[in-house]
């Protein structure tokens, strides 16, 4: 089918090593939704790259040259650079502290290598529409993140940066609610509270590690999924 370019999904891929980064762009340039614009593995090109041309999906491992978060410090950069590149973070394992990381470095989405590729095409337009793309339980972890850090700087100072509702739901997260619960006491939906806690998350990024773990995965409700 043809799709025209504005309908295309331009990607780049930045995999672990050069021959990784080949197989990744050859395997998504076979979907006809996707326009592959290069690939590589080394971050200064990456960031030379992403700066001449409009890419509107970055995929990136995070480990890079046997270094496990290099690449999630290239994402950091894009961030300051002001280029808002999404990003989708390709990771070895659904580990909670690489979930919140990659997230708190910019990425739109996380994506673990244990899944199958098939449903990395969906990833992929997800994010490029604008969505969060995250499982269940990696939602839980970035929700006992963000309880727990802003639990601490609620003690310390008002969030004001944060709007009325996105203030409602912090202290929602806060009292232990779940996205399930949020939603029926604002009355709006579970994708709506998952935008917001994104939202809060993208705005609060001085979290810290303490809180990850099965508490917040226990929060998560299988609904809160992005769409997978």
């Amino acid at each position: 089918m043809f799709h025209p370019m504005s309908l295309l999904t331009r990607i780049f891929a930045a995999e672990s090593n050069p021959f990784s980064s080949q197989l990744l762009a050859e395997a998504l340039a076979r979907k006809s939704s996707i326009e592959v614009l290069g690939f590589s593995s080394d971050p200064l090109e990456e960031v030379r790259i992403l700066g001449s041309c409009s890419v509107d999906v970055l995929l990136v491992s995070a480990r890079m040259d046997e270094e496990p978060n290099r690449s999630l410090s290239v994402l950091q950069g894009l961030r300051v650079e002001g280029l808002g590149v999404k990003a989708i973070a390709l990771l070895d394992s659904s580990r909670a502290d690489m979930v919140v990381e990659a997230f708190r470095s910019g990425a739109s989405g996380v994506f673990c290598r244990k899944t199958e590729l098939s449903i990395l095409h969906k990833c992929i337009l997800a994010v490029h529409r604008g969505e969060v793309w995250a499982n269940s339980e990696e939602l839980g972890f970035v929700l006992a993140a963000l309880a727990s850090s802003v639990s601490c700087n609620l003690r310390k100072e008002p969030l004001g940066a944060l709007t009325r509702r996105e203030k409602d739901v912090v202290e929602s997260l806060v009292e232990g609610l779940t996205n399930r619960e949020i939603a029926q006491q604002m009355a709006i939906s579970q994708h709506t509270v998952k935008n917001y806690i994104f939202k809060i998350f993208d705005q609060t990024r001085s979290f810290k590690s303490g809180g990850i773990g099965s508490s917040g995965a226990e929060r998560a409700d299988a609904g809160q999924i992005a769409i997978s």
